[in-house]
């Protein structure tokens, strides 16, 4: 009995001190990291990986120590033995960017992600995804498009790929085809809030600015045409007013909002009938002149 518990104990001994040597090389890495001693943080991440070679920041440190010591060879290698080791590839990224973002140094982050999928083609789709939320984030908009379409070419049906590339779209002024694309998404997930609210928007705007070109038209005109005015606002009204009424309802009623509940009100109050013309307030106000003489 005695034997054994001294095994146990030799047993915690050597535990204890593996976990307190794991930590000075850490401890040193994380030192070397913050100065930028790339060299030295390879070292200090070679020694972690033998001691725990499941943990998935020293390959993370690895893999920017390598990236800006333009060692692509070295870059290959650690995700390699990341994988070799079961370490996800998830976990690993996500280390990575927690690192880069602390160093404030985005580029670092993109090119090390642009490296690693342009050589290790298995696992490219795993980092298209994260280049896409990054470049979605950073507002690149040609960029995202491009790692959307990409992904599209495999999962078309995806509609978090599509609804990023509509709004990379929408961002760099191609609504139209924006448009075209939340439409379909919406058709896909009638459920999308943010979806219902860009589209409601989208419709109200261009409703907006239909009725007061044709306002205006309509009140320049010395001899309007009431029937004409009625025919446009009615196509006004079926393109744009009812769908975003539609649309706005539905998004009243997942989250309901003062904002969206004054648009409907205000959408709702929109008529066909044409608008007093200023040749007829004038009469009135001649008529009304000629009585008081």
């Amino acid at each position: 009995m005695k034997r054994f518990l001294n095994i146990i104990l030799a047993a915690c001994i050597s535990i204890t001190a593996t976990a307190t040597s794991y930590e000075r090389l850490a401890a040193r890495m994380n030192d070397h990291f913050e100065h930028a001693e790339w060299l030295e943080v390879l070292q200090e991440t070679d020694a972690m990986i033998k001691i725990n070679p499941i943990d998935a920041d020293p390959y993370a440190a690895a893999l920017i120590a390598a990236q800006f010591l333009n060692d692509l060879p070295a870059e290959n290698k650690y995700l390699s033995q990341s994988q070799y080791n079961r370490v996800h590839i998830d976990s690993l990224l996500q280390h990575v960017y927690v690192r880069t973002k602390h160093l404030h140094n985005a580029k670092v982050y993109e090119d090390l992600l642009l490296n690693l999928k342009a050589n290790n083609k298995g696992l490219a789709r795993v980092f298209n995804i994260y280049l896409l939320d990054f470049y979605s984030f950073a507002r690149k908009t040609h960029e995202t498009i491009a790692i959307a379409d990409e992904l599209l070419k495999s999962t078309p049906e995806n509609l978090r790929f599509r609804k990023l590339k509509a709004d990379a779209l929408f961002y760099q002024g191609d609504s139209e085809e924006a448009i075209k694309m939340y439409e379909s998404i919406i058709q896909s997930d009638p459920t999308d809030y943010d979806v219902m609210t860009i589209l409601s928007a989208y419709y109200t705007t261009q409703a907006d600015k239909c009725i007061e070109q044709l306002y205006n038209e309509y009140t320049s005109t010395p001899t309007p045409d009431n029937a004409y005015y009625t025919r446009q606002m009615q196509v006004i009204m079926d393109s744009l007013v009812t769908p975003s009424l539609i649309l706005l309802h539905q998004a009243d009623s997942i989250r309901p909002s003062e904002y969206i509940k004054k648009e409907i009100t205000r959408m709702q109050n929109i008529t066909c009938h044409p608008p007093l013309h200023p040749s007829t307030r004038r009469s009135s106000i001649l008529d009304i002149l000629k009585k008081e003489d």
